[in-house]
């Protein structure tokens, strides 16, 4: 798939001649990738050989194809790129965590191995096979599938073509953040690549300087502007330029739920996660009297703007994002989002605005009540007494997330799926995030019945030593969905939820019911690095974060 840019091509010198399989290794590893994560299968051994053999990426075996998905989606979300590995068929139901990717802009690689072309030549009748009824030529049912959630797609059955297709879609991958789909049949893992001169692009930029005066004309006709950044800000490596616009005019910012930590939440003008009527009081208060705003790289879901809550008719309106430019309700296409944003810093200021906004951080503090049982909203009180510098927190969604939105976190700290809202993203997504940073400690928040879905994955971190404290929120059963609609449909079994250490040997669980059973808890999981912890927190159904309360309360009106 070729991009409808202008593009100029440069050559470099050729390749050394290798297998398909080491160029495609090696091409990951020179785009950052040290983890692979996959399940092995037959058509996809060869591969996985030769991911074990590879001296600097590793493979990470997970305990499901949806939870590779998601601990790749996690850790591109860290590292830039993530890459998981399936077999043909049976390995497709990495296809959720591929439409999380997809949807929410985070650039990561499906690579499926299948059959060779004289297998399918020899007999339509090969174990995995989807469309039983072809013969003599390749199934493409896979590939027609993954077509509505990758942005690119390649079969890799060529040793004429292979390298310039693989460069072709991992470049394509990293310049949209978003999927693309490797398809490598087994007979062309071992096969020798073909030599090529490497070929790179470099996107034409130059309209988005066009678009400067009349911001700057904007910003001399406003009194009190605000900036509301989202994901595609982080995706796209722009937070440092969106962050020297708002110091230079000294305009406040906000974020997304998806975007939160894009700039650190200590920053003097962040004042916090916007979500429309979810909002804290003193950010809903500031925003009523803006009369400019920067809507950047944000998806303006129901879920982001607060049940479709959220103020954006001010005066003036600069929406911008991959897709599109809008400023003032006038539309604009064809142009270089990164150049756009990254221009926003030059625009030329006479003099900064004078910020209203007063948000004092103080540190949370959280004084227990020995014998007092625990509740949801002193929950996340207690969290938020505990957590240090660089934590990097994790949720799930439900009351894991909306409890979670107000904690103040350093840059790049916060991980979520708040748009797709794929239940059980959190346990695999907090194993890929410790292992993409393993000098930050991971504080994984999760209801029990998000736990349910991924909680094998605790396996895999045991296996690999990777430590986070895990914090499983026991309101038994889906408590999001109650207040919309009650029945047993939303009850789940009642686990001993701390004896699964035992189980997969290895962490320290935790059952708490009191205020001091969990901060001594999360006193002892914070000094120990080494371990992992599973500290269950029991609550009533009906026991929800503050957070939470304010979002049943507009969902069900």
């Amino acid at each position: 798939m070729q991009t409808e840019q202008n593009e100029k091509f440069s050559k470099k010198p050729p390749v050394t001649p290798s297998s398909i399989g080491n160029y495609l290794l090696d091409k990951l590893h020179e785009k950052g990738v040290r983890h692979i994560f996959g399940i092995p299968g037959d058509y996809i051994l060869k591969f996985n050989k030769l991911i074990e053999e590879h001296p600097h990426i590793e493979f990470i075996g997970t305990t499901r194809e949806n939870t590779a998905g998601h601990m790749a989606d996690a850790y591109a979300r860290m590292q830039g790129l993530g890459v998981a590995c399936i077999t043909y068929g049976v390995g497709i139901s990495i296809v959720n965590s591929t439409a999380q990717a997809y949807v929410e802009s985070v650039p990561t690689i499906v690579i499926s191995g299948a059959a060779s072309d004289s297998e399918f030549r020899r007999s339509r009748r090969l174990h995995h096979l989807i469309n039983t009824s072809v013969t003599g030529e390749r199934d493409t049912t896979q590939l027609e599938i993954f077509k509505n959630i990758t942005i690119g797609q390649t079969i890799l059955d060529d040793p004429e073509t292979a390298a310039e297709e693989i460069d072709r879609i991992i470049d394509l991958c990293l310049e949209m953040k978003k999927p693309v789909y490797i398809e490598l049949p087994r007979d062309m893992i071992e096969a020798p690549i073909a030599n090529h001169p490497a070929i790179f692009h470099n996107i034409h930029m130059g309209k988005s300087h066009l678009f400067e005066k009349e911001i700057q004309k904007i910003l001399h006709a406003s009194r009190q502007p605000v900036i509301w950044i989202g994901h595609e800000i982080s995706r796209f490596h722009l937070s440092d330029s969106v962050l020297a616009f708002a110091e230079k005019f000294h305009i406040p910012i906000v974020s997304s739920l998806l975007g939160k930590t894009t700039v650190s939440e200590h920053h003097p003008l962040f004042l916090g996660v916007y979500n429309g009527e979810l909002s804290s009081a003193h950010l809903l208060d500031y925003l009523k009297d803006t009369d400019c705003i920067f809507i950047l790289g944000v998806i303006l879901s129901d879920i982001e703007t607060g049940i479709f809550t959220a103020k954006i008719d001010q005066t003036h309106q600069i929406i911008a994002s991959k897709a599109e430019i809008s400023i003032d309700k006038k539309s604009h296409h064809n142009y270089c989002f990164e150049e756009f944003i990254a221009g926003l810093q030059h625009i030329p200021c006479d003099a900064p605005f004078r910020n209203p906004a007063k948000f004092v951080r103080e540190k949370v503090s959280f004084l227990p009540e020995r014998e007092k049982k625990i509740t949801s909203p002193r929950t996340f009180t207690c969290i938020e007494s505990h957590l240090q510098p660089g934590n990097i927190v994790v949720t799930d969604i439900g009351d894991s997330l909306f409890g979670a939105s107000n904690f103040v976190l350093d840059k790049n700290c916060f991980i979520a799926c708040p748009y797709y809202a794929s239940i059980g993203f959190s346990i695999p997504a907090a194993i890929a995030v410790q292992l993409a940073k393993p000098a930050q400690r991971v504080v994984c928040i999760v209801g029990d019945g998000a736990f349910q879905i991924t909680c094998t994955e605790l396996s895999t971190a045991i296996r690999y030593g990777i430590s986070p404290i895990l914090i499983l929120l026991n309101n038994h059963g889906y408590g999001t969905e109650r207040p919309i609609l009650d029945g047993t449909y939303n009850d789940v079994g009642n686990w001993d939820y701390t004896a699964l250490t035992k189980v997969f040997k290895g962490g320290v669980g935790y059952k708490i019911t009191t205020e001091q059973e969990l901060d001594e808890a999360l006193t002892k999981a914070f000094s120990d690095p080494q371990q992992l912890y599973l500290i269950e927190v029991e609550l009533g159904q009906t026991d929800f974060s503050i957070g939470l309360q304010r979002f049943m309360q507009l969902v069900t009106g």
